[in-house]
């Protein structure tokens, strides 16, 4: 490998070493705004919109931080979709005469009981998808491409550009949290665990169970295999991208646990499977080396939004707590001002300069394809 692929991660999460270089002018737009206090737009906007032949429904809201997409066909008819605000978790109806919560699920009506499917979507960094999907569309965006990418494909084994695989930290040097504790007092807000109100976390809904995993834990970690009755699954989150997903850690029949290989392409976190030691990127849902290559991820829709959202969606949640076993300053984003600047630590395949790289967009993924879509469009 050429001697720029081998740098070493300057990060260590083990060592907590902040990566706060200063930024690159790559981006016209100005920062994304960091400031604690949420955003006074509380608004709920709903967009139909279609993409490589699907239609599908956006819901989002700058001020309640969330942006998810469902699918408009249920039982094979297509549906249509209005917003209902000031009513979470409700916040949506449909053309039929029913009403939907924040997880797709329908609470009245004559389709009561009944769930939408979720598109494949992930909330991340703008320059995380314009790599690993370069001249995607972002919706109601007319600025110009100035990259349109070339094809990317795969060496020695892999998926990817074996040339193109960083050395980030070595294996399990981010060690994967296995068996995560919770918060137990349902009636405050746990300052002790979260910053402030406003902080980001991971959720999942199971058969009527909720799990929050807070950023400020997961940015130490990466990695949190869980479950909920028999649903066992992992949290994958990569600090650098910016992106959460969560996966079926039951392969072949087999319940295995993912841990944090030290391996990056694109920046974006290789998750390795402990029952084959394969290689999978995150953001392609994929193994890209090993005994799966080419094997999907199994994808269970995630909300990542801030506490305060959560609070109004269900105060009868679980929210990870800080004792992981690990002796970390969870009060303290080890990437220090990562998150706003414009730094992008590895070479990545293409950069597209149409927003700041750290601007948060939802990413909407068919057939291998993305279209991106803003919080500014949610206004």
């Amino acid at each position: 490998m050429k001697s720029t692929l081998n740098i070493i991660y300057l990060l260590l999460i083990t060592m907590a070493i902040s990566c706060s270089s200063s930024d690159n002018d790559i981006a016209p737009d100005s920062p994304p705004d960091t400031d604690p206090t949420p955003n006074t737009n509380y608004n709920i906007k709903l967009i139909e919109d279609s993409f490589e032949g699907k239609n599908y429904v956006v819901i989002g809201s700058e001020g309640w931080n969330f942006m998810v997409a469902y699918n408009s066909i249920l039982d094979n008819v297509s549906l249509s979709f209005e917003a209902i605000n000031g009513a979470l978790p409700i916040i949506m109806s449909d053309n039929e005469g029913s009403r939907y919560n924040i997880f797709g699920e329908a609470i009245d009506g004559p389709n009561l009981g009944k769930k939408l499917t979720p598109m494949t979507g992930i909330m991340g960094y703008w320059f995380s998808w314009a790599a690993f999907y370069p001249g995607l569309v972002i919706f109601n965006n007319t600025l110009p491409l100035q990259n349109f990418g070339e094809s990317v494909s795969g060496t020695d084994g892999w998926l990817v550009p074996k040339d193109n695989v960083f050395v980030g930290a070595l294996r399990d040097a981010i060690p994967a949290i296995e068996e995560p504790e919770y918060h137990v007092n349902k009636d405050d807000t746990p300052t002790d665990i979260l910053p402030n109100i406003s902080s980001v976390v991971v959720g999942i809904k199971y058969n009527g169970t909720s799990k929050l995993y807070p950023h400020n834990i997961l940015n130490w970690h990466e990695i949190i295999n869980d479950k909920i009755s028999d649903y066992y699954y992992s949290i994958i989150f990569c600090p650098l991208t910016g992106t959460a997903t969560v996966w079926n850690r039951k392969i072949d029949n087999t319940i295995t646990t993912f841990g944090v290989s030290g391996l990056l392409y694109n920046n974006n976190v290789m998750p390795y499977d402990r029952k084959t030691n394969s290689i999978w990127s995150q953001m392609l849902l994929k193994s890209v080396q090993g005994e799966l290559t080419g094997t999907n991820s199994e994808n269970y829709f995630v909300l990542e939004t801030n506490y305060e959202t959560w609070i109004e969606i269900s105060k009868d949640h679980q929210l990870m707590n800080t004792n992981t076993g690990y002796s970390r300053d969870y009060s303290r984003n080890p990437y220090g001002t990562y998150p706003s600047n414009s730094t992008i630590n590895f070479p990545v395949n293409f950069i597209d300069t149409r927003l700041h790289p750290k601007e948060r967009v939802l990413g909407v993924i068919v057939d291998g394809k993305a279209k991106a879509y803003r919080f500014s469009s949610f206004n």
